[in-house]
């Protein structure tokens, strides 16, 4: 998704499955107990689904574009810890 192309309905339309995803990966035991880099990235997407920080209808297109590209990020990175923890080839 580009900032340039998206139009505000197709990023809220993405936003319930990146978060979703985000979710699923945030219940997995991926080492965070062990790890501070995994542990950061658990506080910045548990932090991500805070209902506070979710973009609403007053916000600005870029700032929810903003927001879906982070918590995408988050959820890809976690996605890979979860790859590697479990033996699974790269997604």
């Amino acid at each position: 998704m580009q900032m340039a192309t998206s139009t505000r309905k197709d990023m809220d339309r993405s936003l319930p499955e990146i978060i979703g995803h985000l979710n699923l990966l945030l219940g997995e035991d991926l080492g965070a107990d062990e790890d501070e880099d995994v542990r950061e990235l658990f506080r910045t997407g548990y932090r991500l689904l805070d209902l506070q920080n979710r973009p609403t209808a007053e916000t600005p297109s870029f700032g929810a574009f903003i927001y879906l590209r982070d918590a995408a990020d988050i959820t890809r990175r976690l996605l890979w810890i979860y790859t590697q923890r479990h033996g699974l080839g790269a997604p």
